[in-house]
């Protein structure tokens, strides 16, 4: 059953996707510099002169200022958004106001949970220089952590001058780790429609387990094969789309013994949302609402269909579309899976598509439409599997 969305205009979803600081904290360098600041530049776009590269005079660390800003809170679950669609997990400000060039190293650190970020820069006199550092998480550590625990945010900045080290500045400050599948709703900085965009980077085509589910759905097509991409045929009338969905949607059924398993979504700012991965739906043979659209999503991009994930209150499920021509849609209400066939669902999904479409157009809180392809070309990049 194809239902139209022609109305429909996802233009109103466009996001600009800025730097979203979730629950920053700002702590200064005890040490400030006597001077004022000059304007903040990246680290890579430093240039030095041949006058200021003279790391060989006197180094007064008097005159050399550290502010810097790291994130309170540390989601695992899109950790490799940050310093792309996130703003970077630490940010350094480092000002000398020594009329020569200094050699600094700053390193930075989520004690127990990431390995030690390092960078050494060279900053020129009366320059400011800013340093972003984004510590990589010890996926050991983060792989059994399923409640959220505080932590201890590290950082050391010191000055580098013939082979010794002087400390400029190192503290620490406190930070909470989330659980590695809890998801906030709320992200201050961000729209709701943003964060509800940030779930394309939980749709993984390329994880194995989900190319072995389409391995699997291969045994349910008509040419006991799975290909990829759209025929060219509008509205699918020769059923190229509909025959791979249901495909995969029997394997799911039958080989993976899918269920859906009830867990309230409230999209509530500040609520927080426990997210399988498709690899993990998988692996457990059951997901809610959210999980088996991730799920059913990753498998529809990994074959080259176009898909979106649509959220109301309460609820979501997925849409695919049917050509690379109109705007049409299979509507496909996936907590459907292991109770109904695929065709009882895609209608059941249509019928939700009608009552909630308008609200969807309008833009009304709690009502979102992400479309996987447009999350990708900003940049939101599926996360990578273990």
């Amino acid at each position: 059953m194809q239902v139209s969305a022609s109305s429909f205009r996802i233009w109103n979803l466009v996001i600009v996707l800025g730097a979203a600081l979730l629950g920053c904290a700002l702590l200064r360098g005890v040490v400030p510099a006597d001077t004022q600041s000059p304007p903040s530049v990246q680290a890579e776009q430093s240039t030095q002169t041949a006058q200021s590269l003279d790391l060989n005079q006197p180094i007064d660390v008097e005159k050399i200022q550290v502010d810097y800003l790291y994130r309170s809170d540390l989601i695992t679950i899109i950790y490799p958004l940050y310093g792309s669609i996130l703003d970077d997990f630490t940010i350094v400000t480092l000002t000398n106001t020594n009329p020569s060039a200094v050699r600094i190293k700053v390193l930075s650190e989520v004690q127990g949970y990431t390995d030690q970020s390092m960078d050494t820069v060279t900053v020129s006199g009366n320059e400011t220089l800013e340093v972003r550092q984004n510590p990589r998480l010890i996926s050991t550590r983060i792989e059994n952590l399923n409640v959220q625990q505080p932590a201890q945010f590290h950082i050391r900045v010191a000055a580098l001058q013939q082979g010794e080290e002087k400390i400029i500045l190192e503290g620490t400050g406190e930070t909470l780790v989330f659980a590695r599948r809890d998801f906030p709703w709320g992200i201050p900085g961000m729209s709701e429609a943003e964060t509800f965009e940030l779930l394309a980077a939980m749709v993984t085509p390329n994880d194995p387990k989900v190319e072995e589910l389409l391995r699997a759905a291969a045994d349910y097509t008509e040419s006991g094969s799975m290909w990829g991409g759209y025929s060219g045929v509008e509205d699918d009338e020769d059923g190229e789309v509909w025959e791979r969905l249901e495909a995969i949607w029997q394997a799911a059924d039958e080989v993976y013994d899918l269920t859906y398993v009830s867990t309230v979504v409230t999209y509530a700012p500040g609520d927080i949302q426990r997210i399988r991965l498709p690899r993990e739906t998988l692996e457990q043979q059951a997901g809610n609402c959210i999980d088996l659209s991730l799920l059913f999503a990753s498998a529809a991009e990994a074959i080259r269909l176009e898909a979106a994930i649509i959220g109301i209150p309460g609820h979501a499920f997925i849409a695919v579309r049917t050509d690379q021509v109109n705007d049409r849609y299979y509507f496909i209400e996936t907590t459907l899976i292991g109770q109904t066939s695929f065709a009882r669902a895609v209608e059941v999904g249509a019928e939700t598509w009608r009552e909630v479409a308008e609200s969807v157009e309008n833009g009304e809180p709690n009502y979102n439409w992400l479309t996987i392809a447009a999350a990708r070309e900003k940049g939101i990049l599926p996360l990578p599997w273990p």
